[in-house]
């Protein structure tokens, strides 16, 4: 890669957390009863928006600068904020009014992408790997808010937690892309390649 190719690239993972960061405490502020019911269909809008295309995109990019890791992940929770806002629109929208267990599969599944991903964030720093951790918890937990086992108090909790770091890291990417020093300390990689490698 060129030196002119490299000052061209833009910190995609910044963009695409920030839209995860509105999507998940939108949610999360939603779930809490912070946000009435009135404004469902708003809530799943911003969330559409920001958690999804978003993240869409800003994966797409990264997958075009080669960041397999960071492009998969991008893309694959933004499908999933765009394939679930998008079911509850039509859900309110019209008269299906679907099940609540219809989501139930997706999320168990991205709860195990999620937990694939706590291990591979753990060779870029410590931030981006806690965010997946409580990602994953996130997940299971609505799962079983799904199934009637708890109430949406627990995973409003874990969404704004969610938002709040992912919004820290953002914020810790872009000065660090700007001004070349990390400013925001994201903590460093847990797991390292060499010793991979030499095992």
């Amino acid at each position: 890669m060129s030196d002119l190719e490299h000052h061209r690239r833009i910190d995609v993972l910044a963009i695409g957390l920030f839209g995860l960061a509105v999507g998940a405490l939108t949610l999360g502020v939603a779930q809490l009863g912070g946000i009435s019911d009135s404004n469902k269909v708003g809530t799943l809008v911003i969330a559409m928006i920001f958690g999804g295309i978003v993240q869409i995109l800003a994966g797409i990019t990264d997958i075009r600068y080669h960041e397999q890791l960071g492009g998969t992940a991008l893309t694959m929770y933004g499908f999933f904020w765009l394939t679930v806002s998008i079911a509850k629109l039509v859900s309110e929208g019209t008269s299906f009014h679907l099940d609540m267990v219809l989501f139930a599969p997706i999320n168990f599944v991205y709860a195990a992408f999620s937990a694939v991903m706590v291990y591979l964030t753990a060779y870029r720093n410590t931030t981006l790997c806690m965010l997946h951790i409580i990602i994953t918890i996130t997940f299971s937990s609505t799962v079983l808010a799904i199934l009637n086992l708890i109430g949406e108090t627990i995973p409003g909790l874990l969404h704004i937690v969610v938002g709040m770091m992912a919004f820290y890291h953002a914020v810790a990417s872009l000065t660090q892309a700007f001004t070349g020093h990390q400013l925001v300390p994201l903590g460093p990689p847990l797991l390292h390649r060499d010793r991979l490698i030499s095992k």
